[in-house]
């Protein structure tokens, strides 16, 4: 039982940490993807997390910003370890205008030494490699030790997205264990949200009992309202859909509703466990009425649960801003095209 390890507790007067309020927020990408050769720049990407996103989710009424992570943006050449001042000195800039526009941060390693969801390229994999664990504690001590003293309101972390492959499964709680101790060993008082287990379909029991944590799972069901028209998901119908859906369309696998989303953490709702939408969103092949509708069905059932969500994402293909819609009458907003009948849905829920 966790009980026994008491590590993973936190102490004094935060010993369970929990906040008071549903976050609601964006994605925010400035930092998600190390360039890489042979790749075009991602737009998404600015290298760091200007100042006007965050006065922007204040001026519109959000209070909620997660931070998509590549380590290998954090560390110097080749090194897992070898942290750069320079890059981490940007997320301190990120946090410091989160407090300045009451917006809670949370820092998530997207990709962290071992695993992204997005690819098999680490030579090492997290979920059964002690080397690639090692160098995954170390770089989350490194962070809790940075930040310690940052308050909770202030700044939460996220230990890995998506699990999936080698990351999941049976290895998946140990794992989130040994990540939960490093950075409890540093500051004992951090929150911490962990992505539920399976690409975060499924919530973690074994750690119900563990204080001042919580746990995230994704807004993308049904998957051909929100990903229709993604050419890497294999099977997914050529017509668009309507929502709600019409009987018949498509197949079961990508047909699960945001209910039975839900449900699967009813359990860690009942047990306490403050529970949220790390990320949803709808692509911008989906039809804009479709996406509307299907988003207004999910914000009032997560409403109705008093769960927080987070946009995938600000700026892109899911976004506010900047999707390339070929069905919306866009704003201009600080040099970006707004979905302003988007945002007014948002800033209803």
């Amino acid at each position: 039982m966790l009980a026994a390890h008491g590590s993973l507790r936190a102490e004094g007067a935060a010993a369970d940490w929990k906040p008071a309020v549903r976050w609601r927020g964006f994605n925010l990408l400035g930092m998600f993807r190390c360039p890489t050769a042979g790749l075009a720049p991602d737009p998404r990407v600015d290298g760091f997390f200007p100042e006007w996103e965050f006065q922007a989710l204040h001026d519109w009424g959000f209070n909620f910003a997660r931070l998509p992570i590549d380590y290998r943006i954090l560390v110097k050449g080749d090194s897992w370890t070898n942290l750069d001042e320079g890059q981490l000195a940007k997320i301190d800039a990120a946090i410091a205008f989160g407090r300045k526009y009451g917006i809670h941060v949370q820092v998530a390693l997207h990709r962290i030494p071992g695993y992204c969801i997005l690819d098999e390229t680490e030579a090492f994999p997290l979920g059964t490699s002690p080397l690639a664990q090692a160098a995954a504690c170390e770089m989350w001590a490194a962070l809790a030790k940075r930040w310690k003293g940052v308050p909770n309101e202030v700044l939460s972390f996220n230990l890995l997205n998506e699990p999936t492959r080698h990351t999941a499964g049976a290895n998946y709680l140990p794992l989130c264990r040994k990540l939960i101790k490093a950075i409890r060993d540093v500051d004992p008082a951090r929150f911490i949200m962990v992505d539920g287990n399976a690409c975060a379909a499924e919530p973690v029991p074994g750690l119900y009992d563990v204080p001042s944590l919580g746990q995230a799972f994704r807004g993308y069901t049904p998957h051909v309202v929100t990903h229709f028209g993604a050419d890497f998901i294999k099977g997914l119908p050529k017509e668009p859909p309507t929502w709600p859906l019409a009987d018949g369309y498509g197949p079961a696998w990508a047909c699960s509703s945001p209910e039975a989303t839900v449900a699967k953490y009813q359990s860690a709702l009942d047990a306490g466990e403050f529970c949220m939408v790390g990320e949803f969103g709808c692509r911008a092949s989906t039809p804009h009425a479709v996406a509307l509708a299907w988003m207004e069905h999910c914000l009032r059932l997560w409403q109705s649960k008093n769960l927080g969500w987070a946009l995938w994402n600000l700026k892109g293909v899911f976004g506010v801003l900047d999707s390339g819609r070929a069905d919306v009458a866009y704003e201009d907003f600080n040099g970006h095209q707004l979905d302003r009948k988007m945002l007014d849905l948002l800033q209803r829920y």
